[in-house]
């Protein structure tokens, strides 16, 4: 390169690698403690089935999703919009403002904890009557709203660790607060039967409130007075886009509800399990990949927060990361649609492979322009990302409605493609006048490569069988591994692997 001597070069290359390496770590931590939190859930859950059997995972589904709303409308979505606040402070090096924002953030978590607490108490007879048709189940909701201050407080510390970027400090104190659930249950449910439920999930809520207290306490470097009104005026922005994401989050389970209900209305309580499976895989298992990937480039996004250059580097350092982890995963289950479905549930849900296949060759759009939504919240635009989410679950409704007439079930999965059609221009260019984003070249190259390999491996398994079919998708996959493999060998060499691996061991 013109202008730059060979020492520059190798710097750069440098940071490059550091920067890639960080990626493959904390992706790494976070996506190790992820699998390991959903293994001991699906054993926590084989446990109750056993136990208590259908009448007590379905008494636990309803205490849990009571919580869970609750929580969700009292936290103001706290959780995510302080990282924002924290890792901005965090990258200033600056500890008395760190102090303060970590202070006020403390004192948030406390007031919506409480609020949330009460807010359950009192509507305490009327969920039992809505769920349980009497007032019977009053006074178990009345213990439980002990598990939304827990939470609320839990969910906030964690919400620190990611701020600043204590990675393996956060993977802990989730995997910890995991295992003391399960291993309560497995007390209780054994000890107390039934009644052992509401026991458990305080005792569960409360080990996660220790452990996240646990690896978070020092962080709160020191304590600051600051008055009421100082806080209130401090934690306005972090309220301002909680309430964002949190009217979000509320948008999306309404709309989970709402294709369900549809469902049920149109076909039966089988075609909903179906699209339950289907969702589940696509959304929970694939998306646990994307989250373990933002755990750190979230924060690390918003501590660039000011320097419009770094930030758009380092989004296109992660989308080619993800990329290169993502691509052959989602070709992989693009081709396997049919028996990755009978294995994971039974030989019935096989007649959802259709609609998998049109969900997954979403999900690769929806890779494709992660990373770029991130900006709409590390810039603090909430209204913004409000407007694209709210446009992508309206899509996704209407076109299955529309569609269900023509293609059944199927529908669902087409609308989940179209509605990623349109949110990806959107999306693209509510961030593009923020901070000038572009796509490098030689991403915009890999994008379109990947994109013919997984539109190529999506024809294959729909309209294909036989000895053909096989030959062709062993060919595809294959290929697209090597690609993969090659391109990571070049932003992260092996041997660099290879060094880390080491020093482990010997650490």
């Amino acid at each position: 390169m013109p202008g730059h001597s060979s020492s520059e070069l190798i710097i750069v290359e440098e940071k490059n690698i550091e920067s890639y390496g960080q990626i493959a770590k904390s992706t790494g931590v976070y996506g190790g403690s992820q699998a390991i939190i959903m293994l001991v859930g699906i054993l926590r859950t084989k446990i109750l089935a056993v136990l208590l059997g259908a009448t007590g995972v379905g008494l636990v589904g309803l205490y849990q999703s009571v919580i869970d709303l609750i929580k969700s409308f009292a936290g103001l979505g706290l959780s995510f919009s302080s990282v924002k606040d924290i890792a901005e402070a965090n990258s200033t090096g600056d500890e008395d403002k760190i102090a303060r924002t970590t202070t006020v953030l403390h004192r948030l978590l406390w007031l919506t904890g409480l609020a949330g607490m009460i807010l359950m108490i009192a509507f305490s007879f009327p969920i039992s009557e809505y769920l349980f048709g009497d007032q019977s189940k009053a006074w178990p909701i009345c213990l439980l709203s002990f598990c939304v201050l827990t939470g609320i407080l839990s969910s906030g510390q964690i919400a620190l660790l990611q701020g600043k970027r204590r990675i393996i400090k956060m993977a802990k104190a989730s995997v910890y607060g995991a295992v003391g659930g399960f291993i309560v249950a497995v007390v209780f449910y054994t000890w107390l039967g039934i009644d052992g439920i509401v026991p458990t999930l305080i005792v569960a809520s409360l080990l996660s409130l220790v452990f996240s207290w646990r690896f978070s306490r020092n962080e709160f470097v020191r304590k600051v007075q600051i008055s009421v009104k100082e806080t209130f005026r401090q934690g306005g922005s972090m309220v301002k886009l909680g309430f964002y994401t949190m009217i979000s989050g509320l948008i999306s389970t309404a709309t989970l509800f709402f294709m369900k209900s549809f469902m049920l209305q149109v076909s039966d309580i089988e075609t909903v399990g179906l699209y339950q499976a289907v969702w589940s895989i696509s959304f929970m298992y694939l998306g646990a990949i994307l989250t373990s990937m933002g755990t750190d480039y979230y924060p690390r996004l918003c501590g660039l927060n000011g320097d419009n250059e770094a930030m758009v580097r380092f989004s296109n350092e992660q989308t080619r990361f993800v990329l290169l982890v993502t691509t052959p995963i989602i070709i992989f289950v693009l081709l396997l649609s049919s028996p990755i479905l009978q294995l994971l549930y039974s030989s019935e849900f096989a007649l959802a492979a259709d609609l998998m296949r049109w969900q997954i060759l979403g999900t690769f759009l929806k890779v494709l322009i992660w990373p770029v939504g991130f900006f709409l919240l590390a810039k603090g635009k909430g209204l913004r990302f409000f407007i694209a989410e709210f446009s992508w679950f309206a899509l996704y409704y209407f076109a299955t409605r529309f569609g269900w007439e023509y293609f059944g079930l199927e529908s669902a999965g087409i609308a989940y493609l179209i509605a990623y059609v349109i949110y990806y221009p959107l999306v693209y260019f509510m961030v593009k006048p923020l901070c000038n984003f572009r796509f490098t070249n030689e991403n915009l190259l890999l994008m379109l490569c990947f994109l013919a390999f997984t539109l190529f491996a999506f024809m294959i398994a729909m309209y294909l069988e036989g000895w053909l079919y096989w030959v062709l998708a062993a060919s595809i996959f294959i290929i697209t591994s090597l690609l993969a493999a090659y391109e990571m060998n070049r932003i992260l060499p092996a041997k660099i692997w290879k060094e880390k691996l080491m020093k482990y061991i010997r650490k």
